[in-house]
């Protein structure tokens, strides 16, 4: 038993890799049978601070200028993972006026900005980054752009977004399902798995962006995916603007109708720490084992000795309750035939 304990503590994370390439058939709303090669997005709550401060850690900050232009330009992005954003924009500003032609530079510098609320600055690195690589983030970055725009736009008009989408992709409730449509919401997918560590609901801008992926997801691809983007709506904030629960509603019926059980955001958005605890438990208990073969071995030599003895004693009463019934059963055969004659 502790031998198959172990080897699936040792292997889980394998067979979750291993499934990921998997094929999934899923249907719209329209009753069209779809399919997609990648299970839907999970985010975390939050960047991996833990990671982030390892990676600081294994630098000598006090030479930062002797690593290559990449390291520095990743060390930067750590901070900005920390929120020590004024230390991650010192290094990016510099390294921008030596390599102004330097993607990761200048995206990372937009990326920045926009996390310090700048996102006049933010939007034009960002349009700077993506003429550097217009195919960047799986060729995703004009997503990225759009939300810009809308936070400027609701700068300047605070009901902006009750008349507009963000995201703009076009989608109506009867849209045919196309390529252009289907590459649109798997790139808003990749691109909010990066924003929503550092979003926090409510948020009324990803409240409208997972509205429009819903819709998209809908059209396109999946009801039941399509209903999980809705659901991180309504946590976002879409209360009734949208239409969110409605749509919810309509997709529910149809979900149940094809025996799929109703998904949820909370399968979705998975806590950094909860996972950092389990994986603790899992390395822990992984070490224990392995540094201690010699005990655990002994202890399931232990369990199987036992349990065979429990056989022994078993068969043995098997034996003897047995024995004693076809005792009985004589015994009682013979009184008869005294009685008979």
């Amino acid at each position: 038993m502790l031998r198959t304990i172990a080897l699936l503590i040792l292997t889980w994370p394998t067979f979750f890799t291993a499934i990921a390439c998997y094929n999934e058939t899923h249907i719209n709303k329209n009753g069209k049978v779809t399919g997609r090669s990648e299970p839907f997005f999970g985010f975390y709550d939050s960047p991996d601070t833990a990671r982030a401060t390892a990676f600081i850690a294994n630098h000598d900050l006090s030479k930062i200028h002797t690593y290559d232009v990449d390291t520095q330009s990743d060390l930067a992005v750590n901070f900005a993972y920390l929120g020590r954003y004024k230390e991650a924009l010192t290094i990016l500003r510099r390294l921008y006026k030596e390599n102004p032609g330097n993607y990761n530079v200048v995206a990372n510098l937009g990326t920045t900005y926009e996390l310090t609320g700048k996102n006049d600055s933010a939007l034009l690195f960002i349009k700077k980054s993506l003429a550097i690589d217009p195919e960047s983030h799986a060729g995703s970055e004009w997503v990225h752009v759009k939300i810009l725009e809308a936070k400027l736009n609701m700068a300047k008009d605070p009901n902006w977004l009750l008349k507009n989408s963000v995201l703009q992709t076009g989608v109506t409730a009867g849209s045919a399902i196309s390529d252009d449509l289907v590459n649109k919401a798997l790139d808003i997918e990749y691109q909010l798995k990066e924003r929503v560590p550092f979003t926090p609901f409510p948020e009324a801008i990803l409240a409208n962006v997972f509205n429009e992926l819903g819709d998209l997801l809908a059209t396109q691809l999946s009801v039941e995916h399509a209903y999980i983007a809705y659901d991180f709506a309504l946590q976002y904030g879409a209360v009734e603007q949208y239409g969110v629960q409605q749509k919810m509603d309509e997709l529910k019926r149809m979900l149940r109708k094809e025996k799929i059980i109703l998904p949820s955001w909370r399968a979705y958005y998975h806590n950094r720490q909860s996972e950092k605890n389990i994986n603790d438990v899992v390395e822990t208990v992984t070490k224990v084992v392995s540094e201690n073969k010699d005990i655990v071995s002994g202890f399931y030599d232990q369990y199987k000795e036992r349990q065979r003895e429990k056989e022994r004693i078993k068969r043995r009463n098997n034996l003897l309750i047995g024995g004693g019934a076809f005792l009985v059963a004589i015994t009682g055969f013979f009184v008869w035939m005294r009685r008979k004659k």
